[in-house]
C-alpha cells in the first residue's frame, strides 16, 4: 500500500477540475491504492481551505472527500517541527510524512518541501505519483 501525506493544493485542485491528474489521485484513494495520512492539523486546514468562499465548493462536496479521506487515510499525531519548510505553515506536512514514514508527499509546489536527508518521503506532483501507481499495478 502506498502511504502519502497529501498538501492542501492538491486537494483544491482535485475540487476544481474532475479531469485532472489530482482528481485521479483522490480515486487511487477511493479505491485503496494511496493511504492519506494526515493529522487533526492537517484535516482542519484542508476543511479551511475548501470551504473558502472565493473556490464556491458546496459544502456537501467538500464533506464528502473530507469523509472519503478519514475513512481510507490514517490519522497520525506527529512531533510538530518547524524551519524545515520555507513556508511554515507547511511544516506540518512534512511532520506526518516523518512520524508515518510515508512512501510520498504530494504537492503542487515542490519548493515547499525540500527534500532533506531527514525525510523519507519522495516530494512528488500528483502526476508523478500517478505514474508510480501504473508502474507498480
Amino acid at each position: 500500500m502506498i502511504r502519502a501525506v497529501i498538501d492542501t493544493n492538491v486537494l483544491v485542485l482535485a475540487m476544481i477540475s474532475s479531469a485532472g491528474n489530482e482528481a485521479l489521485l483522490v480515486m487511487a484513494i477511493n479505491q485503496g491504492l494511496v493511504i492519506p495520512c494526515f493529522s487533526l492539523e492537517i484535516l482542519q486546514e484542508y476543511s479551511d481551505v475548501l470551504l473558502r468562499p472565493r473556490f464556491g465548493f458546496p459544502a456537501e462536496d467538500v464533506e464528502a472527500l473530507l469523509d472519503l479521506l478519514h475513512r481510507r487515510g490514517k490519522l497520525l499525531d506527529p512531533v510538530p517541527i518547524s524551519g524545515v519548510s520555507p513556508d511554515p505553515a507547511d511544516d506540518k506536512f512534512i511532520a506526518c510524512a516523518l512520524t508515518e514514514r510515508s512512501d510520498f508527499l504530494v504537492t503542487g509546489n515542490k519548493r515547499h518541501f525540500p527534500q532533506t536527508r531527514h525525510m523519507g518521503a519522495r516530494v512528488v506532483k500528483a502526476a508523478e505519483l500517478l505514474e508510480f501507481i501504473t508502474l507498480e499495478l
